[in-house]
């Protein structure tokens, strides 16, 4: 909390917008590295969830009906992103980008809502 304080202090919001593209574009290459070898919907979503749980986030990938279901028990950075919205901004458009096209991602459930969890729901266009 106290080094986005900082930053937002010594760069404003558009130096902290930097330092979470930077963090996004980092976790972009990381992620496709893992999830483009999959094949399937199914294979990737859990690839991420793993991927995900590995950083901390106890996520796991569920089957509903023809969609799936990312969802992450835990969240590592709640303190930063309830100061700052855009890390939550930033890993939406990351979900959807590398789990590829054809597919949506929309967040179902939000901590900082006052939801128990995050989940998000990855349906076929």
């Amino acid at each position: 909390m106290q080094l986005i304080q900082q930053a937002r202090a010594v760069f404003g919001e558009a130096g902290l917008d930097q330092l979470i593209g930077a963090r996004e574009r980092d976790s972009e290459l990381r992620y496709r590295a893992a999830i483009d070898r999959c094949r399937t919907t199914g294979d990737r979503v859990r690839e991420l969830a793993r991927l995900r749980a590995e950083e901390g986030y106890m996520a796991r990938a569920e089957r509903v009906g023809k969609d799936w279901l990312l969802v992450e028990d835990h969240c590592p950075i709640c303190a930063a992103a309830q100061s700052c919205q855009g890390f939550c901004r930033s890993e939406l458009a990351l979900f959807e980008r590398c789990l590829g096209p054809g597919l949506t991602v929309e967040r179902t459930e939000h901590l900082l809502a006052g939801a128990r969890r995050c989940a998000y729901r990855i349906s076929a266009v």
